[in-house]
């Protein structure tokens, strides 16, 4: 579980890496705040994006 936990994170400390030392205390806030955006992005676009696409895909 842990290194499926490690796996998720590895894109959101590297955009945390380019704006916050890693060696701040906030790293893996900064980084998890990042993860959460990732996650918010992803529903919205399968919530309203991808079936629009899909829409057009038919006609």
């Amino acid at each position: 579980m842990f290194l499926l936990a490690r796996l998720f994170m590895i894109v959101p400390s590297v955009i945390a890496g380019w704006f916050v030392s890693k060696d701040d205390v906030s790293y893996w806030v900064v980084a998890f705040a990042i993860a959460l955006v990732f996650i918010v992005l992803t529903i919205a676009f399968e919530l309203y994006v991808h079936p629009r696409l899909r829409q057009r895909r038919q006609r």
